[in-house]
């Protein structure tokens, strides 16, 4: 029997990548968190997807928690699947004294693989937990992030001001900075995904119907 996750890594690995540098995007595709504290930052981005689910909304992308272990001075680090429910550890267990990137590389594959399958099926929200240095470098979840760009799905993104300037750089005016409040966050999600359906639906498109 094949691995339906390792097939569409497998087919996302040799697909053709395309930039959002060359996506036709509107305005407010994306909203933007830029908390500088990381940890809120997934708190806030995990709540609001936990709510927009609730109310029925069809999710894709990740979400990040970050459990401490008592002993340890730096949290573990994991990765939820929105769409599926998979989930993975993305920090290495290096120990306390380590330094520099603990990031597992290996767990970015999967990563990716979710949000990929996310756009192929239309989800009505992409939530993405981080742009971090690896995407502002080009590498990443940029490609993924661009997919979605050019899907026209909105998006939900965390970015450190650190990052800011980057991420601009390669989103341009597809992107909208939102309060670090939890119910504004979701209220623009919401607006974000009726004002997609309502663009889907409007005379003269193509619809689903015959």
């Amino acid at each position: 029997m094949t691995d339906p996750e390792k097939e569409t890594t497998e087919r996302h690995r040799h697909a053709p990548r395309v930039s959002a540098e060359h996506a036709e995007t509107g305005l407010g595709q994306i909203g933007l968190i830029t908390h500088e504290d990381g940890l809120v930052r997934d708190s806030l981005i995990a709540e609001c997807a936990a709510a927009l689910a609730t109310r029925g909304y069809r999710l894709g992308g990740v979400v990040q928690s970050n459990p401490h272990r008592e002993g340890r001075r730096r949290c573990d680090m994991y990765v939820r699947d929105l769409l599926g429910g998979g989930e993975v550890k993305i920090s290495l267990d290096r120990g306390n004294e380590a330094r520099g990137c603990r990031l597992d590389q290996d767990a970015f594959a999967r990563i990716d693989a979710w949000i990929e399958r996310a756009v192929l099926e239309h989800v009505d929200l992409v939530v993405i937990n981080k742009f971090g240095k690896e995407e502002a470098q080009g590498r990443g979840l940029r490609s993924v992030i661009a997919e979605a760009l050019i899907a026209e799905i909105p998006l939900i993104i965390g970015v450190s001001e650190h990052n800011l300037d980057d991420f601009l750089a390669f989103a341009g005016e597809s992107a909208t900075r939102l309060k670090s409040d939890v119910e504004a966050i979701t209220a623009w999600c919401r607006n974000a995904i009726e004002r997609r359906a309502h663009g889907r639906c409007e005379p003269g498109l193509p619809s689903g119907g015959a």
